[in-house]
């Protein structure tokens, strides 16, 4: 295999990867749109694909590389995701609109847990910590750009923000022209996967902490629109630190996984705190930038670090579907959250309060996971 040339292609993935937020700037605009229906309703705009994520992430990180190879599982993932991302384009019936939005769920799970395997599968040691640093740079950067293309063109009609997803062409080219099937490594054989409980632990918790960030997410158009802040470009903007924070974090996730170790997530932790703390007190824009781009930094060194870890516990050949299953709970957490916000709604309506709780559980968080640290064992990072 052409490391260099299978690179680009697994990057031009990762740059789709976050496509799921391309429309949460028109969140409020699309509300408008359909003024009989719901705002909870409207929500599984953004929340539904999520939801489809789950099954179609968990049978990937299954088959691939065993019954099926990574590259026409990449194929089939980037051409869903291009086509139904697209689609509601030029559909006007909100039914129809959350079919192909389910479509477009199923084609983003099928890429997720396939771009992490095929690094683990290539790269070792801080190398491959190096790597997945990189792939959240770029999976940052991409979903800069698709939130930006997305809320730039909602501005123009709020259907316009759908177009964004054809970006979606691009990698699925790049993965037909230059990605050939990975070859399966010395001594692994297909089809002998295990995954430990404590992957789903682990997978698990990843979920809640998912859950307890989409409010930032989802609401953020309809903070800035209802407080007066801005418009559905100002709300791209903003949203999209939150993948800049992202990207910032994977540039320096290698270095900082060399330095804390063991204590990286506690490092995400209290940045993600401080980060959402910003968010829920703040009454103009430019504070309101600085806090999702803090939470973006703070959920780019999580992940890449839940990566590492699951490279410790699993062996190559069941990291696709440990990594599935990870997907899975963190898209079951981005989907539950529309019922979540909805139940913390019947204790305070303010539509900023799930922030503020989520503020406290990410503080109470670093606490726990600091405490669990120093009681372990010491890490074996330098041998992953």
């Amino acid at each position: 295999m052409d490391k260099r040339k299978a690179t680009i292609a697994i990057m031009s993935v990762f740059f789709i990867a976050m496509g799921i937020g391309t429309i949460t700037p028109a969140i409020q605009n699309i509300a408008e749109a359909f003024p009989d229906i719901g705002f909870s309703t409207i929500l599984l705009v953004s929340t539904l694909p999520s939801l489809f994520i789950i099954p179609s992430t968990a049978i990937a990180g299954v088959i691939a590389g065993n019954q099926v190879g990574y590259r026409p599982l990449l194929i089939l993932g980037t051409l869903l995701f291009t086509a139904a991302g697209a689609a509601p384009f030029w559909i006007s019936d909100f039914k129809t609109i959350l079919i192909s939005r389910a479509l477009f769920g199923i084609g983003l799970g099928v890429l997720m847990p396939l771009g992490n395997a095929v690094i683990l599968n290539l790269f070792d040691g801080q190398e491959r910590a190096n790597m997945l640093g990189m792939s959240g740079l770029v999976m940052n950067l991409g979903g800069i750009v698709l939130q930006l293309l997305g809320g730039v063109l909602c501005a123009i009609k709020w259907n316009y923000a759908f177009l964004a997803h054809l970006l979606g062409a691009i990698p699925l080219i790049m993965v037909m022209l230059m990605l050939p099937e990975p070859e399966k490594k010395i001594g692994e054989e297909r089809g002998k996967i295990s995954i430990p409980p404590s992957v789903y632990l682990i997978s698990i918790l990843f979920g809640i902490a998912m859950m307890l960030n989409y409010p930032l997410l989802v609401n953020m158009s309809t903070i800035i629109i209802t407080d007066n802040l801005g418009d559905a470009a100002s709300a791209g903007i903003v949203l999209s630190m939150f993948t800049v924070g992202g990207m910032i974090a994977g540039g320096i996730f290698g270095k900082l996984y060399q330095k804390a170790s063991k204590f990286t997530i506690t490092i995400g932790w209290i940045i993600l705190a401080i980060g959402a703390g910003i968010v829920y007190y703040s009454n103009n824009i430019v504070v309101l930038t600085i806090g999702m781009t803090l939470d973006g930094i703070g959920f780019g060194i999580i992940m890449p670090a839940i990566m590492m870890i699951l490279g410790m516990i699993v062996s190559p050949a069941s990291f696709a579907a440990a990594s599935g299953v990870l997907m899975a709970f963190m898209n079951l957490g981005g989907f539950v959250s529309t019922y979540y916000i909805a139940m913390l709604g019947q204790i305070n309506s303010e539509i900023r309060f799930p922030i503020f709780v989520a503020t406290v559980i990410y503080g109470a968080s670093a606490v726990v996971y600091t405490l669990m640290q120093l009681k372990s064992k010491p890490s074996i990072s330098g041998n992953v």
